[in-house]
């Protein structure tokens, strides 16, 4: 989704920038990866990884491999998103090779470093020398780690905003009201912490199905195949069955514009994704966060999104929630105005120069 929005402005010949696009292999399932591809208009990639399930030799793997492509193409600058393993593995393989490397979405912290994205973030921010932040509060995060404009040579940190709100809003993802009798929520839920123990699991499922069922609402989940994977453990080879038995609508794994669409019509979204917790603010709807902290800590400290660390917590996190609807105010602009892609194109061509 961040790509998306950058590959459409540098398309534009007044920058004179070429992309060249590596693909990791790191997501490897066509209904999310490929799906994405092809809705959101991506360039077709250059190098093409293959790689390893194992995280271990996934990542030495793509370390090579883009150490590797480097050396063939003689870029500028390597450019990274996020917080995966592959952001990490590119910055990695960028510093050996003397290459400036450029973190989009720079100065997140979540302050939990059992997460292996935390550990991504930290990591890549430190070899990074362009930052670009969503937030002022990425910036002063940067800064408390020592990172800043002016105190090593190289680096720059700039607030951009967020790329994902100039794709949501350039593919029709404009915030509409949620229906006063709205009946429907959408869950996401996929990480290791929640998903890879069977019982917590199951604790998820029950609880998440008791809220849905109390409430009479239904909850559309479209299933990562990791949780489809341990679904069957923690629930049997029905477990399909047992979810829709419990209000919850088992849905494959769903493309961008799909994402978008379930959003204008949910009245809330339960998820442990990151993305989402902003997707959800980008359309007005307000995200109960089944993880026991988060990266984007504005959606909290404004109030429109509540940690929910334990399954026995989802009741209490759903009605403060629904209680504080009416006061919540997403007109703030936490992440920038959707205009963040042509900023980081014509910081880029300026740097380029230098």
């Amino acid at each position: 989704m961040k790509a998306s929005a950058l590959s459409r402005a540098l398309k534009d010949a007044k920058w004179g920038i070429e992309e060249r696009v590596l693909h990791t292999g790191q997501h490897y399932s066509d209904n999310m990866a490929g799906s994405f591809v092809k809705e959101l208009d991506l360039p077709r990639a250059h190098h093409a990884l293959t790689v390893s399930t194992d995280p271990a030799e996934r990542m030495g793997q793509m370390m090579g491999g883009i150490q590797a492509a480097i050396r063939k193409d003689q870029p500028a600058a390597v450019l990274l998103f996020g917080d995966t393993d592959s952001t990490l593995a590119g910055a990695w393989a960028a510093s050996r090779e003397c290459i400036p490397a450029v973190h989009i979405e720079a100065g997140l912290r979540s302050f939990d470093r059992r997460m292996p994205e935390e550990i991504n973030r930290i990591l890549t921010d430190s070899l990074s020398d362009l930052l670009f932040c969503p937030s002022e509060a990425a910036v002063r995060l940067l800064a408390d780690e020592g990172i800043s404009t002016g105190v090593r040579n190289t680096v720059r940190v700039e607030v951009s905003g967020d790329l994902m709100l100039d794709t949501a809003r350039f593919f029709g993802g404009q915030p509409v009201a949620p229906s006063a009798d709205a009946k429907s929520v959408l869950l996401t839920m996929h990480r290791p912490s929640n998903v890879d123990n069977p019982e917590r699991l199951a604790a998820w499922i029950s609880n998440i199905g008791q809220a849905a069922k109390s409430r009479g609402w239904q909850v559309i989940f479209p299933v990562h195949p990791r949780t489809a994977k341990m679904a069957e453990i923690a629930l049997g080879a029905r477990w399909k069955e047992v979810m829709g038995e419990q209000n919850i609508q088992v849905k494959e794994p769903a493309g961008y514009l799909q994402m978008i669409e379930w959003l204008k019509q949910v009245r809330q979204v339960w998820t442990d994704s990151g993305g989402l917790q902003k997707e959800a603010y980008f359309m007005h709807r307000p995200a109960v966060i089944l993880r026991n902290s988060s990266e984007w800590t504005e959606l909290l400290d404004s109030g429109v999104a509540a940690l929910c660390p334990e399954t026995t917590d989802l009741h209490d996190c759903i009605d403060r929630m629904e209680n504080q609807m009416q006061s919540m105010d997403f007109n703030v602009p936490l992440y920038g105005d959707g205009n963040a892609a042509q900023f980081i194109a014509q910081t880029l061509y300026d740097w380029l120069k230098k």
